[in-house]
């Protein structure tokens, strides 16, 4: 009997081996990450913009967080929790005082919205006030309207308040209303909105074509909330969008905000309900 000591191909341990070392290597190896995070308005479309930026980058991740809110990215980016936070309102000269800067990118129409199942296509500022303040309580077919409400700071309710005196007051009888739907972020409030039946709330057109909700954007007073019609003054409410940044960027963060200003950025935000002033 013989005994066969070590391989008749001694190349075959060598390449092995080489393979392995690869395996390891390449198992450590990750695409960079940048973080993004801030107002619900704007993410669906970030989450697209940043698909198309890794699709062209590859050794580049972005990531887009959960819901934050405008108050929540302007307290994460100088804490380095976020590469770029995302808000719908320009700094205060405290939040300046702290570093950070903010870079407008695009603007969408804030609507009065209801889900797509509902019949209604136009609304008044009258109406808005009525609706709040408990005066109409019904829609033309009969179905009881349900407003869904957000935090008296939050910057959707601003701007409805400023339409007119009346909406003002109004929603401050309404946020002492019991019972009425209440939503903490911009996905729950349109999510209210196309579920709850008889739902009226407010969102943007940003957000509804960003992320294909089943939602309907009011006519007000007469007007479309179309890009065109906000872009032209005409119509009243507009949601204007900022990256916050720390002042020293990172590379790969510059390289995505420069990708929203290219024309592949553009043409996404433009789909998406956007224009660029």
């Amino acid at each position: 009997m013989f005994v066969r000591h070590g391989s008749s191909k001694p190349g075959v341990g060598r390449v092995f081996l080489f393979f392995a070392a690869c395996l390891v290597f390449f198992s450590t190896v990750r695409a960079e990450e940048i973080k993004i995070g801030g107002t619900g308005n704007a993410l669906g479309t970030m989450r697209l913009l940043g698909e198309a930026f890794s699709k062209k980058y590859p050794d580049l991740k972005v990531n887009v967080l959960s819901s934050l809110g405008s108050s929540g990215a302007l307290k994460a980016v100088p804490k380095g929790a976020i590469d770029i936070g995302l808000t719908s309102r320009a700094l205060s000269d405290e939040e300046r005082a702290t570093g950070i800067q903010a870079i407008e990118y695009a603007r969408s129409p804030t609507v009065i919205a209801v889900s797509t199942k509902s019949k209604v296509t136009d609304i008044s500022r009258g109406q808005i006030a009525d609706i709040y303040s408990g005066k109409l309580t019904g829609w033309p077919d009969g179905t009881p309207i349900r407003p869904v409400l957000r935090q008296p700071g939050d910057d959707n309710t601003k701007q409805i308040r400023s339409l007119s005196q009346a909406i003002d007051n109004a929603l401050s009888i309404a946020e002492q209303r019991p019972g009425l739907a209440f939503a903490t972020t911009d996905q729950e409030a349109a999510e209210k909105i196309e579920t709850i039946p008889g739902a009226f709330g407010v969102t943007t057109v940003a957000l509804i074509k960003s992320e294909s909700r089943s939602l309907r954007a009011l006519t007000l007073d007469g007007i479309e909330p179309t890009e065109s019609n906000a872009a032209g003054g005409r119509y009243p409410i507009i949601k204007t969008f900022f990256f916050v940044t720390a002042p020293t960027l990172s590379p790969y963060a510059q390289q995505f905000i420069a990708f929203v200003r290219s024309p592949a950025g553009h043409d996404i935000l433009t789909q998406t309900g956007h224009w660029i002033p």
